[in-house]
């Protein structure tokens, strides 16, 4: 655990003045995060044998990434931006031709493509378009406390108390009291920030703290996901990046189900 205390304590001074001071770097920041998570994707599906078109997956990522970062970039085109659906039309047909060539298991080698270009990149491009919102930063800093707030006080809190596991086919270590002591901490930690930095004053502290309910949900069973993939596949990491936390998609996981979920809740209010 002390590896893991480090490793957030290090990041968090690093990750939040970035998103704070510039959409760019954010966007960045975010698209290499994306490049990560879907480099360890794809390596997984590569110890199942399923055989991804891991380059052509990477590619359609970023064109996910940059879609939604068009604000930054949209100004230097002649023209506006192609469409969502032209972007995963072209993908897939692009990756339909390719795997015409290949002779062992082509159809798993699309599907795995696609699910792992589609989860992460469209995933990770709405994180882009949250911070490039309107109070933008203060929406991405309430997912990104949502989601440490949750894990955090879901591990002492199961570590401590926990006694009845809560989905020990996909986690052997996730109990009960550790869910509910995470759901409750994020939900008041998110509203002692909503106090100090209020995006938009007509939201109550109520809300707020059903935002975050909601969203530790969202993130556990983000969590859960990448959970059952690496059960599946035999691995305990999806990853090294981190000492302690394992991947970068390890740490993404979460975040890849409550952000996307925030930044949908920040277009309604905004």
């Amino acid at each position: 655990m002390s590896k893991r205390i480090l490793v957030g304590l290090i990041a968090l001074p690093i990750i939040l003045p970035i998103i704070l001071w510039s959409e760019i770097w954010s966007a960045v920041l975010i698209l290499l995060m994306c490049w990560g998570g879907g480099y360890e994707f794809y390596s997984l599906m590569e110890k199942a044998e399923l055989r991804p078109l891991r380059w052509l997956g990477l590619l359609w990522i970023t064109s996910f990434v940059l879609f939604y970062a068009y604000p930054l970039w949209g100004n230097y085109l002649p023209a506006g931006p192609p469409s969502l659906t032209a972007i995963m039309t072209g993908g897939m047909i692009a990756l339909y031709i390719r795997t015409l060539y290949q002779n062992e298991r082509p159809l798993f080698s699309w599907l795995v493509t696609v699910g792992g270009a589609a989860y992460i990149g469209i995933l990770g491009g709405q994180v882009v378009a949250l911070r490039l919102l309107d109070a933008g930063r203060w929406w991405l800093v309430l997912g990104i406390i949502i989601t440490w707030a949750n894990d955090t006080a879901a591990y002492f809190t199961g570590t401590y108390l926990g006694r009845h596991l809560l989905w020990p086919r996909l986690s052997p270590k996730k109990t009960w009291e550790g869910t509910i002591g995470g759901l409750l901490v994020a939900a008041i930690i998110s509203g002692l920030y909503w106090i100090l930095f209020p995006p938009f004053a007509q939201i109550s502290i109520q809300a707020v703290a059903g935002l975050a309910v909601i969203g530790g949900i969202l993130g556990l069973f983000g969590d859960l996901s990448i959970s059952m993939l690496k059960r599946q596949i035999g691995v305990k990491d999806s990853g090294n990046v981190f000492p302690g936390h394992g991947g970068m998609l390890d740490r993404m996981d979460s975040l890849l189900f409550i952000l996307p979920f925030i930044y949908h809740v920040a277009l309604f209010f905004s």
